[in-house]
């Protein structure tokens, strides 16, 4: 295969006649004058881009567009770009991608309650196939009797015979006069047509399945059961993946109270599958298993870091995988994406950090994400097969590039000698007027998870804060993803312990460094995060002068009780994991800010949204009865129908406008 890597060739075709189309079909508008920092708007404001992708022939792109709450669906053929638009209002897009050339499949979600689903309210999925050339919309599983039209597990695409159709899976759970007397509970995979969405059922499990694997024809691959009472994982493989009748059989099955595999994909063989183990204190590993239940090797046994498999985007077999870094590393063996991986670099400039999006069925078109310094990201369609390119759309479009603070890596010893990987942004100034980073006023920004991690790529909540005058530490504290299962591990029973102590002996090595003031240091989070700012109010006191808490957790027993809702099994592999990191039962009023509330040593913002169906606004709302109890100086604001995830933009400019004021107020950057 022959790549193509003249880089100004590829920015230069078309670039300025697409990106400017898509700016007069958006709302970009013209751009006012900036004097000073940038209002919070355009750091917190729906990047321009919300999800993008390539058609299958390579010739469309399709684009969701976001202002405020309001959104846009933009499509246009590449080789004449006069965009057109499609409004589809405040939905909370989850996933966009072609089902054909002509069809965009969308995927949304609402936040509500219904009946066969235990607990509260949950986050429901429906898919959408939208004729880009009618506007005609189909919804999957609509008006089908004994189905909700949701859509539960992945939604893809296939080619068949016929031509293209899209997956979908679905427990049949209602009663339906004249159709289905007695729902059975079991869980079915269909296949959809893309106009009208008329269904043809592929096949179907039992009421424990969880998960259907399908490959790029629609023939069903594999499927998974879990047996709540047993703990126990099953995986069945189809053995005849040739044959019209499926003849699934059982080929694993483990029984783990929290540890339990997860199925990823087809395998390099294309009768294999791939899964994931995880291995105590171990990184846990990739392996392939065969129908007849036959194990492969330890797929790349000699990962330091944590990874994730990558699948070939029309054979969609195992193709490499991509490795968790301060900037997500992509290392493929398939021959041909290896080439177009490494070409990549060639093709931006020095220091561009790149990633692929989507490709079309021909691997040598593709979409991909750049971003650097003074860049926070633009899209840009990449043609091997011609050598040329164009850039799509610029993220944020109204922030001058001399408001964009650089994120930079860096590491410290936790308390007990643990190494810590964090990240920092200065304030722009410190760079633009050469002033001295020197006793500079901080905000430490934990993650949320706290299974997960930060990374060095662009962050509007660390600008915005940098913007302002602060300095920004964000730390991936022990229990963070990405550095090995050992790692991830440490942070068991250290939960508002070892943990937290991790976010404050970082604080301690600024100051240390000269860097930070010690006097003026506020903390901030979301999620875990929220949970880590009213543990350092109340369990750590004495570093931070205040604590902003968005959607976080105030106590892990009401907490716990909450997700039984839903299992009425302690022993779930969820709940166990939890149990795990929250250490013994005995201890979790310890570790409670709620219970703890008479020991905060500084004033506590708190920030909820009604409809988080993650962490329940219920905690919230405990944390500021305890305070308010305890006479210590607390404040807190509700965002009706704001999710877990902040997806209505309106409220999360509110949100962090609400934070940075109560921020600038406690701990001034003056």
């Amino acid at each position: 295969m022959t790549v193509k890597t003249n880089r100004r060739a590829f920015m230069a075709a078309n670039a300025a006649a697409i990106a400017a189309a898509v700016a007069r079909n958006t709302w970009a508008g013209d751009l006012p004058a900036i004097s000073g920092p940038p209002a919070i708007e355009i750091y917190a404001g729906s990047p321009l881009v919300d999800r993008v992708a390539l058609s299958p022939n390579g010739q469309r792109i399709a684009i969701i567009t976001q202002k405020g709450d309001d959104k846009k669906l933009l499509y246009y053929d590449i080789a004449n770009p006069a965009p057109r638009t499609i409004a589809i209002g405040p939905d909370k897009v989850r996933d966009l991608f072609w089902g054909d050339n002509e069809h965009v499949i969308l995927v949304d979600s609402q936040t509500r309650a219904l009946a066969g689903f235990a607990g509260y309210r949950h986050e429901f999925f429906q898919a959408r196939s939208i004729n880009v050339e009618t506007a005609q919309i189909a919804t999957l599983f609509n008006n089908m009797g004994g189905f909700y039209n949701v859509v539960l597990g992945a939604v893809q695409r296939i080619k068949t015979p016929d031509g293209y159709r899209v997956t979908a899976s679905n427990y049949r759970l209602q009663t339906d006069d004249g159709t289905t007397s007695i729902p059975d509970g079991k869980f079915y995979l269909y296949s959809f047509s893309l106009d009208k969405a008329s269904s043809h059922m592929i096949c179907d499990a039992s009421e424990d399945a969880t998960s259907f694997l399908v490959g790029p024809d629609g023939t069903p691959v594999a499927y998974v059961e879990h047996i709540p009472l047993h703990n126990e994982w099953r995986l069945y493989i189809n053995a005849t993946p040739n044959d019209k009748n499926e003849h699934f059989q059982l080929a694993y099955s483990v029984q783990d109270p929290v540890d339990l595999p997860s199925l990823q994909g087809i395998g390099r063989d294309g009768q294999s599958v791939v899964v994931y183990f995880n291995k105590g204190n171990n990184q846990g590993e990739f392996r392939e298993i065969s129908a007849n239940g036959t194990l492969s090797p330890t797929l790349d046994p000699d990962a330091k870091l944590d990874r994730e498999p990558l699948f070939h985007p029309v054979t969609q077999r195992l193709a490499g995988f991509r490795y968790a870094d301060d900037w997500p590393r992509d290392d493929y063996f398939d021959p041909m994406l290896k080439k177009l991986a490494e070409a990549l670099p060639q093709i931006v400039d020095p220091g561009d950090r790149v990633r692929i999006v989507d490709f079309a069925e021909d691997p040598r078109k593709m979409i991909v994400y750049i971003e650097n310094t003074h860049n926070a990201g633009n899209y840009v369609f990449v043609d091997f097969t011609t050598g040329g390119g164009a850039t799509i759309a610029t993220n944020y479009h109204a922030l001058p590039p001399e408001w964009i603070s650089e994120k930079q890596p860096i590491d410290y010893k936790a308390g007990d000698g643990l190494d810590i990987h964090a990240y920092l942004t200065f304030p722009p100034d410190v760079a633009l007027n050469g002033r001295t980073a020197k006793n500079l006023p901080l905000v430490v920004l934990p993650h949320g998870g706290p299974w997960s991690r930060d990374f060095v790529d662009f962050d509007w909540q660390p600008q915005v804060l940098a913007s302002r005058g602060y300095v920004v530490l964000q730390p991936n504290f022990r229990g963070s993803s990405g550095y090995g299962r050992a790692f991830e591990d440490a942070g068991n029973g250290e939960f508002g312990r070892k943990m937290q102590t991790d976010l404050s002996d970082g604080v301690r090595e600024l100051v240390k460094q000269g860097l930070v003031d010690p006097k003026r240091v506020a903390i901030l989070g979301a999620s875990y995060g929220g949970y880590a700012a009213l543990a350092g109010a109340t369990l750590d006191p004495g570093v931070y002068n205040c604590a902003v808490s968005i959607a976080g957790l105030s106590d892990p027993g009401a907490f716990i009780s909450y997700l039984l809702e839903s299992t009425n099994n302690m022993d779930t592999p969820g709940i166990v994991h939890w149990r795990q990191v929250l250490g013994d039962r005995s201890g979790w009023d310890d570790i409670a800010p709620a219970r703890q509330a008479s020991k905060a040593s500084c004033p506590i913002l708190l920030i909820h949204g009604t409809d988080d169906t993650v962490v329940p606004i219920t905690q919230s709302r405990k944390m500021e009865s305890a305070l308010k109890a305890a006479g210590k100086p607390v404040e807190f604001v509700t965002y009706t129908g704001q999710d877990h995830w902040e997806t209505v933009g309106s409220s999360r400019i509110e949100m962090m406008k609400a934070a940075l004021a109560f921020i600038e107020k406690y701990n001034p950057p003056a």
